[in-house]
């Protein structure tokens, strides 16, 4: 059964079964979450309910074999490392206008929903404001804001909460058979995600990490290492954000460490020992904080991110 295989989202998995018992389903979903956490996972797995021939997701039908193997007809995936542009939502459109080639339904996932631009995003509208009955879209999202809210309107909201440092943490040891200190770490800084935490599971990755803790809170400061960092980090899937979001975690750890004595709240714990949080100025975290937001907003549009990376870097080096 394909949803057992998914570790929590309880409350959204249950949502989806009941959807598929009464077999009314709407035209369009939306799943929204924070990255990494199984939303485009749970919307596979949807799918195979959807399109099994015993409607149970049996894995052994030829439908489900072929959804297995990626190569199923009547299911559209658009996938993209930049912005989904009009041309897609062209294409997208002339391809639900014919009917399924051997289900009775078609879906078409469209992950990263909110890169399209707004064109793209005008000519998905006209398709959700007059589907053809045998279409069904999934729109998958970490950032739902940025989503127009006249397409977010027109979705059924499927909302993925992050995942608990327990489930977490009996991930990385059960199914990936990491020693207990090294689950634990992970389940602790990867927020509740999966994706996160097997980004940090690389050793290089963790390396990386608190060398960039040595350059902006330590004593390692030095312009050509931090520049060869961000050269490295370039060249990593998801690189810059998620030292981004690191970043951001580590300056609200030491705001939180200037407040308080206890440090049960804190998430980088393992770098404590890198400097004397303690003594930061607190004008500075704030500026430091609001300089990586910053970066990580314009970071979404086509810009030189190796060049915003360095100098954010550079900035936060006191």
């Amino acid at each position: 059964m394909a949803f057992e295989d998914i570790i929590g989202h309880e409350k959204p998995k249950n949502l989806l079964r009941g959807i598929l018992a009464n077999r009314n389903i709407p035209h369009s979903f939306l799943f929204c979450g924070q990255d990494g956490i199984g939303k485009r996972r749970a919307a596979q797995e949807f799918v195979k309910y959807l399109f099994c021939e015993t409607s149970s997701a049996c894995g052994l039908c030829r439908s489900c074999i072929k959804l297995e193997r990626n190569s199923h007809p009547d299911l559209i995936v658009v996938q993209t490392e930049g912005s989904i542009g009009i041309d897609q939502s062209r294409m997208l459109r002339k391809e639900v206008s014919e009917h399924p080639f051997e289900a009775e339904r078609r879906v078409i996932i469209i992950d990263n929903a909110d890169s399209m631009t707004h064109e793209a995003a005008n000519a998905l509208l006209k398709t959700l404001e007059e589907p053809p009955p045998f279409n069904h879209f999934i729109l998958v999202t970490s950032s739902e804001k940025n989503l127009p809210l006249t397409i977010r309107s027109r979705c059924m909201r499927v909302f993925f909460a992050p995942l608990t440092r327990t489930q977490l943490e009996q991930y990385f040891r059960q199914t990936l058979f990491m020693a207990q200190e090294k689950a634990g770490l992970l389940a602790q800084i990867s927020f509740g995600s999966i994706g996160s935490g097997l980004f940090w599971a690389r050793d290089e990755n963790l390396l990386l990490r608190r060398q960039i803790a040595g350059f902006v809170i330590g004593k390692d400061r030095s312009f050509v290492s931090a520049s060869a960092v961000a050269e490295k980090i370039s060249k990593i899937e998801n690189g810059f954000n998620m030292y981004l979001a690191f970043l951001l975690s580590l300056f609200r750890d030491v705001a939180v460490s200037k407040r308080s004595l206890y440090r049960e709240g804190i998430i980088n714990s393992d770098l404590l020992e890198t400097g004397s949080w303690e003594g930061l100025d607190g004008v500075w975290i704030e500026r430091s904080m609001k300089r990586i937001q910053e970066t990580s907003s314009v970071m979404r549009y086509n810009i030189n991110r190796l060049l915003a990376f360095e100098n954010l870097l550079f900035q936060l080096m006191r």
